[in-house]
């Protein structure tokens, strides 16, 4: 068994322990972490299990209101977090919660804190080669999968997504976090096309990633050119620049993909049964420009809170890690916290 692979293993293990432990009730436990004052490890502990045990006030603001009381579950499970909640935690949603309200909500004054989540391993594209065939053009992307650093065994899926059609394929990488795959796109198509790769390293464990990539045409345009897209709800809404229109919107997961319909400038999102990530993409025009964008649900990874990176915060600063479930997915759930110093 590989040293990424025991990992695994030892994560689904602490997953059972934080479970029996949240069983005993979260708010009986932290409550008299939360009203100390102290920069203990574990009071920094016991608020992180608050925040990711409780589902806050109102339950349902993850949907758009506005918290007064922060907590990310759901009416599931322990450590099941709302994906909602979560998603609303990256700056780049229309829909952001924004650290001064984050801060309040939790109500602990001499406390500051900074959010990561993130997947559990990673998978890296690369483009590799394209040659031209007859009335084709032949890609070559690689594909790299790793676990801090460590060559991580999975099986991949891939689509492309490029004006009003989708291709699909599969594969794996070796025992060397390596593997490859090709595509063939008609050289009467042009524009901006996006290469997805979801990896599963085992039930439960994810990992993608996102190329975009010039199919006869110039070089890709920067993100959000053309239309901004945010998830929440299980609705993908889009804020279309002026002079772009619509071709095709598309959700895609580890096991599947659908076409979306629009309700104006919305478009409802399947609740899948895979537990993947789901990649949703937006193809169009503008112009002469063929336009592709793309987000992900739940939109991570993702950073937010405190800044923390000052040489004189940081050896104040205490960080506690959490593996969390969020739609059937495990992630990385990490929170660095930082009280004043005793010295201040």
């Amino acid at each position: 068994m590989s040293t990424a692979s025991i990992d695994f293993t030892l994560a689904s293990f602490a997953m059972i322990v934080l479970v029996l432990g949240a069983i005993f009730g979260v708010n009986i436990v932290v409550s008299p972490y939360i009203e100390e004052n102290s920069h203990s490890p574990e009071r920094y502990h016991q608020i992180g299990k608050y925040m990711l045990l409780s589902q806050g006030e109102p339950t349902n603001w993850g949907t758009g209101s506005t918290p007064s009381n922060l907590g990310f579950a759901t009416e599931g499970d322990p450590y099941d977090l709302d994906i909602d909640k979560v998603t609303r935690l990256n700056a780049l949603n229309a829909q952001a919660l924004n650290y001064s309200t984050a801060w309040q909500a939790l109500g602990i004054d001499d406390v500051s804190f900074r959010i990561e989540v993130g997947t559990l391993f990673d998978i890296s594209l690369n483009s590799s080669s394209s040659l031209v065939q007859g009335d084709d053009t032949v890609y070559t992307f690689s594909a790299s999968t790793t676990r801090d650093g460590y060559p991580l065994q999975c099986q991949v899926s891939y689509y492309v997504a490029i004006r009003n059609s989708t291709y699909s394929n599969s594969g794996s990488t070796d025992g060397l976090g390596s593997g490859s795959v090709q595509f063939t796109l008609p050289n009467s198509q042009n524009g901006t096309a996006i290469l997805i790769g979801i990896s599963s390293a085992e039930e439960s464990i994810f990992g993608y990633d996102v190329l975009p990539f010039a199919h006869n045409s110039s070089a890709p345009y920067q993100s959000g050119i053309f239309a901004s897209l945010s998830s929440l709800n299980y609705t993908l809404n889009a804020d279309l620049t002026t002079g772009a229109t619509v071709w095709n919107a598309a959700v895609f997961s580890h096991s599947y993909s659908f076409n979306l319909t629009a309700d104006g400038s919305d478009y409802a999102i399947p609740r899948l049964l895979d537990g993947s990530p789901m990649i949703l993409t937006l193809t169009g025009v503008n112009g002469s420009d063929y336009w592709a964008e793309w987000v992900s649900y739940p939109q991570v990874p993702l950073e937010m809170g405190a800044d923390m990176s000052d040489d004189y915060v940081v050896s104040d600063v205490n960080l506690v890690s959490y593996t969390v479930d969020i739609k059937g997915g495990l992630y990385r759930f990490e929170i660095m916290f930082r009280s004043p110093a005793e010295y201040d």
